[in-house]
């Protein structure tokens, strides 16, 4: 695998989706959200959403966040999550059925293929950046990723990746060959968790990568 220099050695292979599965399970559906609350998010994120009929966002790696729940409340109805867990997408779908338009589905984010080219116009990573990293085969995963991501962006269309990777970790995987966006990134003040078992990096900030 392709090391990591700020990435905590003993760490579970986040790219096992039977490491969700059991994870899932465990947490009978309790809302966890990666880094930051949506609280902290929503000003940051907001520039780029839009309550148009036809504006669609995708939520890759969506686990037990309230992040899609957070943004149909403030009107953005299209909101498609995605998850390699069977476990979570159910719960999910039970604990969010009033919320029609919604989607949540059981799809791998480094493999798309029942989604056309060109469908989305936001997509909003919450930490599954971080989790292609953090998996046994990194390299090939992250690659994956952010072909799969670019491919199903509108014209036009934003990426945001939110992660606690400082930019020289970053930014590599985020400009490859082939790859016709620009990349922005700005610092979010990092909240203190303490006990954290999660990787959190070394940072007093996590990072939006637009």
């Amino acid at each position: 695998p392709l090391p990591n220099p700020d990435m905590s050695a003993m760490q579970p292979d986040y790219g096992n989706p039977g490491y969700w599965d059991e994870r899932y399970a465990a947490s009978d559906g309790a809302a966890f959200d990666w880094y930051i609350p949506f609280s902290t998010l929503k000003p940051h994120i907001s520039p780029f959403l839009s309550v148009d009929n036809d504006f669609e966002i995708l939520i890759p790696g969506c686990g037990t966040s309230t992040l899609g729940a957070d943004l149909y409340d403030m009107g953005y109805l299209n909101v498609t999550n995605i998850d390699t867990s069977s476990v979570v997408i159910n719960q999910m779908n039970d604990k969010y059925q009033d919320r029609e338009e919604m989607e949540y589905t059981v799809m791998d984010a480094t493999n798309l293929e029942h989604l056309p080219d060109s469908c989305f116009d936001v997509i909003i990573d919450k930490a599954m950046f971080d989790a292609c990293l953090c998996s046994e085969h990194n390299l090939t995963s992250i690659t994956s990723l952010t072909k799969e991501m670019h491919r199903v962006l509108k014209p036009g269309g934003v990426y945001l990746v939110v992660s606690y990777g400082l930019p020289p970790t970053r930014m590599g995987y985020l400009t490859p060959k082939g790859l016709s966006w620009q990349v922005e990134y700005k610092k979010m003040l990092k909240p203190q968790v303490e006990n954290s078992k999660e990787v959190q990096g070394n940072s007093d900030h996590h990072f939006l990568y637009v």
